[in-house]
């Protein structure tokens, strides 16, 4: 299974992606593209020296590929970049602060997607790791990018996945790995509440869901439902007609723009 390795990190997290990227390069085939998307810290101008770090980061390993962002970007954009610029089917999205000292990891990673099919499934129960695939994300809309925070956007696709897919999303575990929750090591001007997560999101997400007795229970410890004033779309429409028609730009066939359904 050809797989991609996202990761999002922010200046304070420097020692964290050298450690990450240290221990992958330590247990995965050298020619797995690791995507590594560099988030501003917000109201701040990204220091030379930060950028050029990432850089040299970068050249010491085969293929890394660094995206840069000059200002601070939300969670569920850079998660959504990472899917939408990997070149595989699969793609494992891990944090900055995720430990990794299994040498079997792809492997079981594998063997799950192959023996039960799932295109979305969560790694002991975390978003901090998790493996989606291309159409699968693009079916479900995308993590919902007006979250333009950080934080919430996993219970909102736990959410919109029961809801959509009927089912709560799988689960594999893998031993000897996990996530640090370096919470203290946090972007800076961001009004926060708890586990220094923005407030702004937890204030969107009420706008979108309200308590309801018969609603759906996700994430959240009480059952929710829409209230209709935030809508769920697709936020990127013309993401699957590029991966249908891709190859005719090396050599044209034909056009092909099937809607996407399951």
């Amino acid at each position: 299974m050809k797989i991609t390795i996202g990761i999002v990190t922010f200046r304070e997290r420097l020692h964290l992606i050298k450690n990450l990227i240290k221990q992958l390069k330590t247990i995965i085939p050298g020619d797995i593209d690791i995507l590594l998307a560099i988030n501003g810290n917000n109201e701040e101008l990204m220091p030379e020296s930060y950028r050029q770090e990432i850089l040299d980061l970068s050249k010491l390993y085969k293929n890394i590929y660094p995206i840069f962002c000059p200002e601070y970007k939300s969670l569920s954009k850079l998660w959504n970049t990472l899917v939408i610029f990997s070149k595989t089917e699969y793609n494992l999205i891990m944090c900055d602060d995720t430990f990794i000292n299994n040498p079997y990891m792809l492997s079981l990673i594998e063997n799950h997607a192959n023996q039960t099919r799932d295109e979305f499934f969560l790694i002991n129960n975390q978003f901090s790791h998790f493996i989606v695939t291309k159409h699968k994300l693009h079916e479900l809309g995308y993590f919902d990018e007006r979250l333009v925070g950080h934080g919430e956007e996993d219970g909102d696709m736990v959410y919109r996945h029961i809801k959509t897919q009927n089912k709560k999303i799988p689960n594999l575990y893998i031993s000897d790995m996990g996530n640090l929750s370096s919470y203290d090591l946090r972007n800076t001007n961001i009004e926060c509440h708890i586990d220094n997560k923005p407030t702004v999101n937890r204030k969107i997400l009420n706008l979108k869901y309200k308590d309801d007795p018969q609603g759906i229970c996700g994430m959240n410890p009480t059952p929710l439902s829409p209230t209709g004033l935030l809508e769920n779309y697709q936020q990127y429409p013309y993401e699957l007609f590029f991966l249908e028609n891709k190859h005719n730009i090396a050599k044209f066939t034909k056009i092909t723009n099937n809607e996407y359904t399951r």
